[in-house]
């Protein structure tokens, strides 16, 4: 029963819910993310509320009407392309207004010898755009029916919130292919970075890229949303980078470096945020460096944070860093490996460490699901 029939037979309440049913559609229309999604809601919700025995979804495709999509009591035309002058959505188009043919074996804009092979009689066709059509969506009856003024506006809507949907949705292309190539832009930005600290330090080399993976996998193993496990990864990946300012001699003194040397190092956190802090889309990442050094219990620098203080991206990168530092060589000392690494952050965890995160860190390695530090 279409949208007409049920206000003349069933009285008001009918035609009220099948005005409810159309607010849906219009609904599922603006919440569509892609094209075919757009497309299998019309070519249904124009059947159902028309009444009619088929509807088609078509694109304007240069000078061509492409048959996109359809929803017919027998196969028509779906993925066939026309030319625009022999086809009657291609008349909707380019006159941009709708057109009713209640017989279409009396209608001229009809190639007749076509339509022989289908069930068609009689059409609706309304454009997508009456400024500047797209494409058309048309529904068919099998036997002689002229459109009712109600079942055109139907199209119309359908049309309209269609056109709406397409464009949100290229909009939404449009700003996912942005944000695509400013992701590629920062990362390679960020290994930049990475490089030109580790051509201060060389025997940090691969440190800064280690800590990182090693963090985003804690991150993800914790079960954190993808964009959260990126920052701890980028992060991590240029959480060195206040060392650009330190003496390259103090960063690979063979020996236990004096108090005040040390002390210089751990000024390198610090001057990470300040290098990085101005720049919008890395604010959350100079953040996360700041405190890369602090400690749970208040024993770390530079602020002396305590427990929820840290963020907790900060803490990952802390866990990340003494694991990933301890199993490295370094210019005093040989790799330790990962039990002398495992022992300490057990050792110290609730204390130091968060505990959760370092049985997170102590599963994944006994589990060997660190490939890349193989």
């Amino acid at each position: 029963m279409n949208l007409v029939q049920t206000k003349d037979v069933s009285g008001i309440s009918e035609y009220v819910r099948a005005m409810e049913r159309l607010l849906r559609v219009i609904q599922d229309l603006s919440a569509s993310r892609d094209l075919n999604t757009v497309m299998d809601i019309v070519r249904h919700s124009a059947r159902d509320l028309t009444g009619s025995d088929g509807a088609t979804f078509v694109l304007r495709d240069g000078d061509l009407c492409y048959y996109a999509e359809e929803d017919a009591i027998s196969p028509l035309w779906k993925g066939h392309r026309f030319p625009m002058k022999i086809c009657i959505s291609g008349w909707v188009m380019m006159h941009k207004e709708p057109t009713i043919i209640e017989d279409i074996y009396t209608d001229d804009r009809i190639p007749v010898d076509v339509y022989r092979k289908t069930f068609v009689r009689s059409l609706a066709m309304v454009p997508i755009r009456t400024k500047d059509p797209i494409g058309a969506i048309g529904c068919y009856w099998s036997y002689k029916h002229r459109a009712t003024e109600e079942e055109v506006k139907v199209l119309h809507v359908l049309a309209d919130t269609a056109s709406i949907a397409m464009e949100n949705i290229q909009y939404q292309n449009i700003i996912e292919q942005k944000a695509a190539q400013m992701e590629e832009t920062l990362k390679g930005t960020l290994q930049a970075i990475a490089k030109m600290v580790e051509q201060k330090d060389l025997y940090t080399s691969g440190h800064q890229q280690r800590v990182g993976l090693i963090g985003y996998a804690i991150a993800k193993e914790m079960g954190w949303d993808e964009e959260r496990c990126e920052t701890v990864l980028r992060a991590g990946t240029i959480h060195d980078i206040g060392k650009i300012g330190i003496p390259g001699e103090l960063l690979s003194k063979p020996a236990k470096l004096m108090p005040y040397e040390y002390a210089q190092i751990k000024t390198h956190s610090e001057a990470g945020y300040q290098i990085l802090k101005d720049i919008p889309l890395l604010l959350p990442v100079a953040k996360i460096i700041l405190q890369h050094h602090e400690r749970i219990d208040g024993s770390g620098y530079p602020d002396g944070l305590k427990n929820e203080e840290i963020l907790p991206e900060a803490q990952v990168l802390a866990i990340a860093d003494v694991f990933e530092s301890m199993t490295s060589h370094r210019p005093y000392r040989p790799a330790l490996g990962n039990d002398a690494a495992l022992e300490e952050l057990e050792k110290n965890k609730g204390r130091l460490y968060n505990p959760e995160m370092v049985d997170v860190l102590i599963r994944l390695v006994q589990e060997n699901r660190l490939e890349f530090l193989k």
